[in-house]
C-alpha cells in the first residue's frame, strides 16, 4: 500500500512552537523508515506551510483555515494517486483541512465520517468550554456547531453529520460537552470501555454502514500519562500503547480508512519529552503494521 506522510507542522497558526514542533521531530525520528518497515511504498513527507502573506495577525481561527487550505490541497493531491495518507499534525484543528481534502478527492456527496480517538471529546463550543481554547473544539467545528468563518477559509464543502462521529477513548469531557453530545447522534466508546470489544466493535460496525471514507484521528493524549509525560493536556488514568493499536486495528478493518492523523506530541520538556517522542514513534511504526 502506498501511504503518503503529510505534516502540519503548526500549533494553531504558529510553526513548530510546543506540539507544532511534533511532526518533524517525528520525521527526525525515523518516521518514513517505521512506515516503510511496515511494508508500505513510502515517499518523501510533504508539508502545510501557510505563508507570512496569508496570516492576519489576532484572526487566529481565520488563519487555521487558510493553512487548512493548504493542508486540503496536499490531501486531495494524494487520494488523487490513490494513496493513503499518515498526517502528523501538530494538534487537532488540523484535521479541517484533512477533511476539506477529502471532500475535495472524493466529492462533497461521500460520506465521510471521523473516528476520533482522544483523551477528550474536543465537542466543546465557547458556550460550553470552560477554557476557551479551540483545540477543544474542532469535531464541534467539523459538526457544524461552530466556527464557520475557519471551515470557509480551508475549504471545508459540508459538515459531517454528528451520526457519522465516533469518539473513542474519552475520559476527561466537560459536563456541558458531555450533555451536548448526548444531545446529538455522535458514537462514544469512553476510556474505561475500551476492554469491553463488544462496545467498540459495535460502534465501528454502526459507524461503517454509515460511511464510505473514514479519517482516524489519533490524540497521543489518549494514552497514559507515564507514556505522553510532556503532553500539554495529559489527563490520568490513560489507556496503553497496545489498547491504542487493537482500537485502531478495529477501525482499519472497515477497509475505509484513507487517512490515520496523529498529533498532539510535544517534545519539549527535557526527558519529558525525549519519553513522548519514543512513544510517538512506537505508536506510528506499530500502526504501520496493522494498516493493510
Amino acid at each position: 500500500m502506498r501511504i503518503d506522510i503529510v505534516t502540519v507542522p503548526y500549533r494553531y497558526d504558529e510553526p513548530n512552537k510546543g506540539s507544532g514542533a511534533g511532526p518533524n521531530t517525528l520525521i527526525e525520528g525515523g518516521v518514513v523508515d517505521l512506515v516503510r518497515a511496515g511494508g508500505h511504498d513510502v515517499r518523501e513527507p510533504v508539508a502545510a506551510v501557510l505563508p507570512s502573506d496569508e496570516r492576519d495577525p489576532g484572526q487566529t481561527a481565520i488563519n487555521i483555515g487558510r493553512l487548512g487550505a493548504h493542508t486540503s490541497a496536499l490531501i486531495s493531491a494524494s487520494r488523487a494517486q490513490n494513496a493513503r495518507i499518515l498526517a502528523l499534525v501538530g494538534e487537532d484543528t488540523a484535521v479541517i483541512g484533512i477533511v476539506a481534502g477529502l471532500q475535495i478527492a472524493h466529492g462533497a456527496a461521500t460520506r465521510i465520517g471521523v473516528v476520533w480517538i482522544d483523551a477528550h471529546g474536543d465537542f466543546n463550543t465557547p458556550k460550553t468550554s470552560y477554557s476557551g481554547i479551540l483545540a477543544g473544539m474542532p469535531v464541534a467545528i467539523l459538526a457544524g456547531l461552530h466556527g464557520p468563518r475557519m471551515r470557509e477559509a480551508a475549504g471545508l464543502l459540508a459538515v459531517v453529520p454528528t451520526e457519522r462521529i465516533l469518539i473513542v477513548g474519552a475520559r476527561d469531557l466537560d459536563n456541558q460537552e458531555e450533555s451536548l453530545i448526548n444531545a446529538t447522534s455522535i458514537g462514544l466508546v469512553p476510556g474505561d470501555q475500551l476492554e469491553n470489544g463488544d462496545a467498540l466493535a459495535q460502534a465501528v460496525d454502526a459507524l461503517d454502514k454509515r460511511c464510505d471514507v473514514i479519517v482516524l484521528h489519533i490524540d497521543l493524549d489518549v494514552l497514559d500519562p507515564e507514556l505522553v509525560p510532556s503532553a500539554s493536556t495529559a489527563s490520568p488514568n490513560g489507556i496503553d500503547v497496545a489498547t491504542l493499536i487493537s482500537t485502531a486495528a478495529a477501525v482499519y478493518a472497515t477497509d475505509k480508512v484513507e487517512v490515520t492523523v496523529v498529533g498532539s506530541l510535544n517534545p519539549g520538556g527535557g526527558q519529558l519529552g525525549k519519553r513522548s517522542v519514543a512513544t510517538g514513534l512506537e505508536v506510528v511504526g506499530k500502526l504501520a503494521l496493522v494498516w493493510t
